[in-house]
């Protein structure tokens, strides 16, 4: 095997002042990620957690407010207010489980579907434009960077 082979295989670590600086790039990726599809949704007097959250319910089938909590990065308070306003909307259903009045599941409407798929195209299109010109290869590269970084992350606040 060659040094330059070696090399490339190996692990180095990057000179402190050569550290990217992680916070700046992510605030300005979620900059126009986050903006972009609060226009994008902007039609529909949606924000983008709205989205979201029913982006989540439409995947999970059923879902609680304590769960929706954990999958985004807001308060329960908060994802009670936003959950009041998508019901209020016509586009989730609430319903009290029989065994634990407590709790209470969500559930897309037949409204909320088709305007999760609605929206769903819309930013479909968005993110293409945003991408236009990264190959599918820094795609890749990007997106197992990203998830190297979370594991870290999940890893360092488990236990």
């Amino acid at each position: 095997m060659t040094e330059r082979r070696r090399q490339r295989g190996a692990r180095r670590e990057v000179p402190a002042d050569m550290q990217p600086d992680l916070g700046r790039y992510v605030s300005h990726l979620e900059n126009a990620v986050y903006k972009g599809i609060a226009n994008e949704v902007a039609p529909y007097q949606l924000v983008p957690l709205d989205v979201y959250m029913l982006m989540i319910c439409m995947e999970t089938g059923e879902v609680t407010a304590t769960q929706l909590a954990q999958m985004l990065p807001v308060d329960a308070s908060r994802i009670s207010r936003l959950v009041t306003g998508l019901a209020d909307k016509g586009l989730v259903r609430r319903r009290r489980l029989r065994s634990d009045r407590r709790i209470v599941m969500l559930r897309l409407t037949p409204d909320g579907n088709r305007l999760v798929n609605e929206v769903n195209r819309r930013m479909q299109n968005y993110y293409g434009r945003l991408t236009e010109g990264v190959s599918q290869r820094d795609m890749r590269v990007f997106a197992n960077t990203a998830m190297k970084i979370v594991a870290n992350y999940q890893a360092m606040h488990q236990a």
